[in-house]
């Protein structure tokens, strides 16, 4: 009698945890769906250029990519309920503040803080999910979470746009009420209920060594654009990355308790599956941001307009990614997730060929294309990575899975930018989107289009190693 009580407080318990991390993915992806369309009004607002303003994305995304490990590692010391609700907390005040920031500056300085929140619910969600599924359902549950992912993309832009017609701050401000009603229902009705390892220690020097690590790479991947890749500085920044990785993984290998559980690598069905969500990350990091840029600067939209324009990418995903985890539940990871990947593939290729006056309904279709492979792609992918580890080490394995997915943010936002800010120069840039890119001359507007397409392509190449890594990692059972 007992345990079929205790039965049906865990079958409950599955979807209230599956609720309360969905309501915390929801304030995070509107924030990030809202702020990508207001980014070119925050630019002629605040009086900075496109580089500046690039660094509002880059500067949470970086954040979010180095704490990642940290506290997935945290999570398996001291549990993930504690770690979820101060996440949900200080994201909430970064959120207030960024609100209120008077320049570019402070904004940046602000969406560390709120970064720091962000991180926490990246790095926790996925593990306090996974805890609470069976294996056998845990596809749907991450198919649930990309239909909320998705209806977030829905709603976010259009919501941005609007919100941004008003006031840019609102962006933020809406942030708040969700943000405390979230962390209240998840300070009452999350729980720990996997066993975690006693005493183990937090490896403070191999954080160090892979901040170091991974700060120094970014630098030298993404700058090295602009100053030159063989540039003095560059050089010395490629080299402070190489010795910083090998002392770290020196570290990791002799440590009683690791940052990052390198072992779990050796599980072909984990690494090929983080492998090819790293490249995956790369090749799509950056599109929507792409083509808001596009819509609002050589096609002149307002942001509402222009918010509108993207939900074809919203669309398939929605569409795609409950199924995606329940086909992955039946069949397995490895043909539905690669399968995602080359239709991503088609996508991608489809708006490589865009131009400045490229009818709409050919880029929607395109754009519903790529989002169409994505929402099949992720959910069974992310699945099979934490299947694939044993329930005291998952906190590891959603780290590192939330550290690869930002990775690839950032190398995407810091590869696409240095190609569309070389097309034309700041003045005509300016000018696009303060006097209406469709009012600029035919051949400013062809070149920042240009510039666009460019990373477009570089998203396709990248896809189809990725397209192979997945096609690679095995079949496992039947439900990896």
């Amino acid at each position: 009698m007992s345990s079929n009580i205790d039965k049906n407080i865990q079958e409950g318990y599955k979807w209230t945890a599956l609720s309360v991390t969905s309501l915390g993915m929801l304030v995070g992806i509107l924030n990030a769906s809202t702020l990508i369309i207001a980014l070119p009004t925050m630019m002629v607002k605040l009086n900075t250029d496109l580089f500046g303003i690039m660094w509002v994305m880059i500067s949470y995304t970086l954040l979010l990519t180095i704490l990642a490990p940290a506290w997935g590692r945290l999570a398996d010391i001291y549990g993930r309920k504690k770690l979820y609700v101060y996440g949900l907390a200080v994201f909430t005040i970064g959120s207030l503040i960024c609100g209120f920031a008077s320049n570019i500056s402070q904004l940046i300085a602000f969406r560390v803080l709120q970064a720091v929140g962000g991180s926490m619910l990246v790095a926790n969600g996925t593990i306090i999910v996974t805890d609470a599924f069976k294996r056998t359902e845990l596809g749907k549950a991450m198919g649930f979470l990309s239909m909320i992912m998705a209806a977030a993309f829905v709603v976010g832009p259009i919501l941005g746009g609007f919100l941004t017609l008003i006031d840019w701050r609102l962006n933020f401000f809406f942030n708040v009420p969700i943000g405390i009603f979230t962390t209240v229902w998840a300070h009452l009705k999350l729980r720990d209920i996997a066993e975690l390892p006693k005493g183990e220690t937090f490896d403070l020097k191999g954080m160090v060594l892979f901040t170091i690590a991974f700060l120094t790479s970014m630098i030298y991947l993404t700058a090295g654009f602009i100053l030159g890749l063989t540039s003095l500085p560059m050089l010395l920044s490629l080299a402070t990355a190489i010795v910083s990785f090998f002392a770290f993984l020196h570290v990791e290998k002799h440590a009683v308790h690791p940052l990052m559980d390198l072992s779990l690598f050796k599980i072909k069905i984990f690494s090929y599956g983080q492998l090819s969500a790293l490249l995956n990350s790369i090749a799509r990091g950056a599109v929507m941001i792409l083509l808001i840029l596009f819509f609002q600067g050589p096609r002149g939209y307002d942001p509402l307009t222009a918010s509108i324009l993207t939900t074809p990418l919203a669309i398939g995903l929605a569409i795609t990614g409950p199924v995606g985890g329940v086909l992955s539940d039946r069949y397995g990871s490895r043909m539905i997730s690669t399968v995602g990947l080359a239709i991503s593939l088609v996508g991608l290729l489809g708006l490589a060929t865009m131009h400045y006056n490229t009818p709409y309904w050919i880029l929607a279709v395109w754009m519903f294309i790529n989002s169409f492979g994505s929402g099949l792609f992720q959910p069974p992918n992310t699945s099979a990575i934490m299947s694939a580890v044993v329930p005291e080490r998952r906190g590891v394995a959603s780290s590192m899975r939330a550290f690869f997915n930002s990775a690839g943010m950032v190398l995407s936002m810091g590869i696409a930018f240095p190609l569309i800010m070389g097309t034309v120069s700041l003045t005509e840039m300016m000018d696009m989107f303060v006097v209406g890119g469709a009012s600029m001359p035919v051949a400013v507007q062809e070149a920042f289009t240009g510039g666009i397409t460019s990373a477009f392509i570089l998203s396709s190449m990248i896809t189809v190693p990725a397209i192979i890594v997945s096609a690679m990692r095995g079949k496992g059972d039947k439900n990896i």
